[in-house]
């Protein structure tokens, strides 16, 4: 059986101090049952993922525009 804990406020004092104290048990031998892993949910802002968004539909209504990848790549990488 395997248990998640997340810690979503990593600015507070005790959410630092907490976080601190469980990775500093997860590098002794002690603990070899715990492992820290950090979840990069939060990587793009919601203004990029507009901008990501935006970019995409552009893609879909113009994609007969754009050349293949298969062609760009036989142009410039040769085998």
């Amino acid at each position: 059986m395997t248990y998640t804990i997340k810690i979503s406020d990593v600015q507070t004092e005790q959410s630092k101090s907490l976080l601190f104290f469980l990775k500093s048990l997860a590098q002794t031998t002690e603990y070899y049952f715990l492992k820290i892993e950090q979840d990069d949910d939060n990587i793009l802002t919601d203004e990029l993922i507009k901008e990501l968004d935006s970019r995409y539909e552009h893609f879909l209504k113009n994609k007969d525009s754009y050349k293949d990848w298969d062609d760009i790549k036989t142009k410039y990488v040769k085998a």
